[in-house]
């Protein structure tokens, strides 16, 4: 197998780049030739309940919740024209994926606010609660560059009108004291005694009414009166469709009437967000809403009515006789005004197919088809090629029930104009032109399927590969000889035995267990999402190292919903560095799901979850309390209440001590106790309150089945860096550590960016380790340009890299080196892009430092002399 050289270059069109940035005036545009409803994601497993508009030149969000922007990312939504984001409710489950930070310029984000910004959005305008401004102008402070500008855009006093939509918002209140759970169903939700939990609970219904185009182009009827097709796909056909006609060369005049026929018909949709059951009586009273949908608007170019309703509702309310009762009723008075009546056929779809007048799609988490699929394809290549312990198969693929019933929903095709539609991933309903639902094909979960779509003959066969997986075990086999047994059978690694003094038959390690919920900087992609390692430490407790937005989708979809319950109410403790959000972005999700499932297991109690972190998560925690009304959720424990801050310059290595004086460090070294664990913070030079942590715990062996026995002469300690360059700080403290897990986001090629960000690189992390004499050193949080694997294909006895889902235990370290230099064989084609953009952004720094000093500028006159001038990671 030979991995391709080279350099992809592209040629642009000055032409082509006007027409297609071109923008008029918004005095001069007319109604958009397409608009579209695309279902993102249905709040499936606490997924986010997300649409996306479309009209071909701008798009609307509806809805953000957590993992909107990682859909947006998969399915290749450009952020660029995402405008407007309109919100059913100020509930954290439906703005928690706006926010985000990052670094500008180096096409590391976090949020769709700033994905946006990246993408040259300057200002996107936000429609319904007046709280989410506020929201947005609270994570500036942990925010390193410049966001999209938020703006309300009033759409509660009047309405909003653009050339696609007039937009109306239908407030609806309720006064209730269950505001955390009002989203479940009835039979699941749970109440919290807490005052702050009484408040009012505002949905915003919204209107969206379609400005119609008075006249369609006719295109046989053009050509037919002898319109050059030039002519046709320039702006002169503007004065057809806007003025009295077109005059042509030869001097003929066109009239409108001869090339036109009356636009087809575009219909209104309403969007529905009903939390409970004690809306539905309040939505059925809205003078106000039903008075909008029936009465014809004085406007030429719009009408009443509405032919699609959206429901964004608890699983199971949709069936319910309270909420058929209330569609049945509103449906026929919506049907009694419908402009359809009134139209000629022409403008309408075939009344073969168009049988109901009023469609209904249902948004309501019961679809179980996943909203991303790269995560699927990553696991499923690396348990079957490489370590099916290590690296575990997701829940859908490895549960039989799951796959079943992904492959039935997979077959479910409604019809374009069925009566009742259940929302799945990516599903359309089209209203311009108006072809009604359009299903796309699902790809059901099949792992050799999976497997044979990773490999693509132009870069290396899945045969080639298989010749070098077959080597990779074999050179396996020969230095780790227990690497085919189970996980819990694997001897130590030499060095661990020789701190600690135990040999093989002493025992073996199922503690601590590291699982990689996400390794990726800034922002997720298709393959990795944020920072976040679970870590279990005894088998009764986790606590979590840093928690980036869409923690608690990895963990439901490695674990699914009954086991990743479980483990939600074991999670004693969550560490997080510092105040970037793809550290801390997914916290008060985890910890939401977390207060439900032991509120459910317990009516009336309450278990805080303890969060350790710099002083400005105190402000972020207190406001999200106000915004949100969550009630007590987190016992927060700040840095410097707990440790002394910064460390003395006297003690060595540079670990702050608790302080002495705080009642705060009594209950935080009480918690610590009770995990027989320590907790470490190390100060490091990423952001002003950037800390790393060392973790030292009890041992445990396994002496027989699943029973587990504590040896407590025997402890391990761990290292975690967080965002950090390289710092002596870190590596005095973390001296002879067991386990180093050190950010590497850049490659060396890099290192300029690297440095401009305050990250390290793959070999400054390397060098790390090294320095720290750790017994072993595992890579993590990798830049976007390395979504699918690092630029790392050495052996190196003590140095692996982190992939999404990863599960180590301490024995299972000594066989991940083995695997570096085969990776690539697995992933052939986005190694290749990667070392072509590589050398290519090497080159462009070498001729631009010889621009600077034109009398070094010159030629490389071999391969060996331009490899010198980069800097490559040996």
């Amino acid at each position: 197998m030979k991995f391709h050289s080279h350099i992809l270059y592209r040629g642009f069109s000055t032409s082509h780049l006007l027409a297609k940035h071109y923008r008029p005036s918004w005095g001069e545009m007319k109604p958009p030739g397409t608009i579209s409803v695309t279902v993102l994601g249905t709040g499936h497993n606490r997924g986010p309940k997300s649409l996306l508009l479309d009209t071909g030149m701008t798009r609307y969000l509806v809805n953000c919740g957590e993992g909107t922007q990682r859909i947006l990312t998969e399915h290749r939504s450009k952020a660029a024209r995402i405008q407007h984001a309109f919100f059913t409710q100020m509930s954290w489950d439906n703005v928690s994926g706006l926010l985000g930070e990052g670094y500008r310029g180096l096409s590391d984000v976090s949020g769709v606010a700033l994905t946006a910004r990246t993408a040259g959005v300057k200002k996107l305008t936000v429609h319904g609660p007046p709280k989410v401004e506020e929201l947005m102008q609270l994570t500036r402070h942990f925010a390193d560059c410049e966001t999209t500008d938020i703006v309300c855009s009033g759409i509660l006093s009047k309405p909003f009108v653009d050339n696609a939509f007039r937009v109306r918002a239908f407030p609806v209140s309720l006064s209730t004291a269950d505001t955390t759970n009002v989203l479940e169903p009835e039979h699941k939700r749970v109440k919290f005694d807490d005052d702050a939990s009484k408040r009012e609970v505002t949905t915003y219904a919204y209107y969206f009414q379609t400005l119609q185009p008075r006249f369609k182009l006719d295109k046989e009827k053009c050509l037919a009166r002898g319109i050059p097709r030039p002519v046709l796909e320039s702006s002169a056909v503007l004065s057809i469709l806007d003025g009295p006609g077109l005059t042509l060369e030869n001097g003929t005049f066109i009239a409108s009437d001869e090339v036109t026929s009356p636009a087809p018909f575009t219909p209104n949709f309403l969007i529905l967000d009903c939390p409970s059951a004690e809306f539905i009586p309040l939505f059925a009273q809205n003078q106000e809403l039903l008075s909008a949908i029936t009465e014809q608007p004085t406007e030429e170019n719009l009408h009443s009515g509405l032919s699609l309703l959206i429901h964004l509702l608890p699983e199971g309310m949709f069936s319910s006789a309270e909420y058929q009762s209330f569609i049945d009723g509103f449906t026929k008075l919506v049907t009694d005004h419908s402009p359809l009546n009134q139209l000629p056929q022409s403008q309408l779809p075939s009344p073969d197919v168009l049988t109901h007048m009023v469609h209904h799609l249902v948004v309501d988490g019961s679809g179980c088809i996943p909203p991303v699929r790269g995560i699927y394809s990553q696991s499923t290549i690396l348990h079957h090629f490489f370590d099916a312990h290590v690296y575990p198969l997701l829940h859908d693929v490895q549960s039989a029930n799951r796959k079943k019933a992904i492959i039935e929903a997979a077959q479910y095709r409604p019809s374009p104009f069925d009566l009742v539609v259940y929302a799945q991933p990516q599903m359309q309903y089209c209203l311009r032109p108006w072809t009604g639902f359009q299903t796309p094909e699902f790809e059901t979960l099949d792992e050799t399927r999976l497997l044979d779509e990773a490999f693509d003959p132009l870069y290396v066969t899945r045969e080639e590969a298989e010749t070098q997986f077959a080597t990779m075990r074999s050179t396996l086999d020969e230095h780790v000889p227990s690497a085919s047994g189970s996980s819990s059978s694997r001897p130590v690694s030499d060095r661990l035995q020789e701190q600690h003094g135990c040999t093989q038959t002493d025992f073996t390690q199922p503690y601590p267990e590291l699982t990689f919920l996400g390794t990726a900087s800034s922002s997720p992609s298709k393959y990795r999402n944020i920072s976040c390692i679970l870590v279990q430490i005894s088998p009764d407790d986790y606590l979590m190292l840093d928690c980036g937005e869409g923690s608690l989708n990895q963990l439901y979809a490695l674990h699914g919903s009954t086991v990743a319950g479980d483990i939600l109410r074991r999670l004693r403790l969550i560490l997080v560095t510092h105040m970037h959000a793809d550290h801390h972005g997914g916290i008060f999700s985890v910890a939401l799901a977390r207060a439900r499932l032991l509120q459910l297991d317990n009516p009336g109690e309450s278990s805080l979850l303890p969060i350790l972190a710099p002083p400005a998560f105190a402000r972020w925690m207190t406001s999200f309390c106000d915004l949100f009304s969550h009630g007590s959720i987190v016992s927060l424990f700040i840095l410097p209440s707990v440790y002394i801050s910064p460390c003395p310059t006297h003690l060595r290595p540079p670990l702050c001590p608790l302080r002495l004086d705080s009642a705060y460090a009594v209950e935080w070294k009480s918690l610590l106790d009770s995990l027989q664990l320590e907790v470490h913070p190390i100060k490091v030079p990423h952001t002003g309150t950037s800390w790393a942590y060392m973790l030292r715990g009890r041992r445990y062996r396994l002496l027989s089945g699943d029973v587990e026995e504590k040896k407590s002469q025997a402890c391990w300690s761990l290292v975690y860096s967080g965002d950090t360059p390289e710092c002596d700080d870190l590596v005095e403290a973390g001296r002879h550590c067991d386990l180093l897990i050190h950010e590497a986001t850049m490659s060396d090629e890099h290192k300029d960016l690297a440095d401009r960000a305050r990250h390290s690189t793959l070999g400054s992390a390397i060098r790390t380790g090294e320095s720290m004499m750790a017994s072993f050193t595992l890579l993590n949080h990798f830049s976007q340009r390395y979504g699918r694997l690092p630029m790392l294909d050495t052996f190196r006895p003590s140095v692996a890299t982190a992939f999404d889902f990863m599960k180590v235990r301490f024995d299972d370290l000594r066989r991940l080196p083995y695997y570096v230099p085969y990776y690539k064989y697995a992933f052939g084609k986005h190694w290749d892009t990667q070392q072509a953009k590589a050398e290519a952004y090497s080159w462009r720094k070498y001729r631009e430092q010889h621009q600077e000093r034109p009398e070094m500028a010159v030629v490389p006159n071999s391969d060996t002399e331009c490899k010198q001038t980069k800097t490559v990671c040996k």
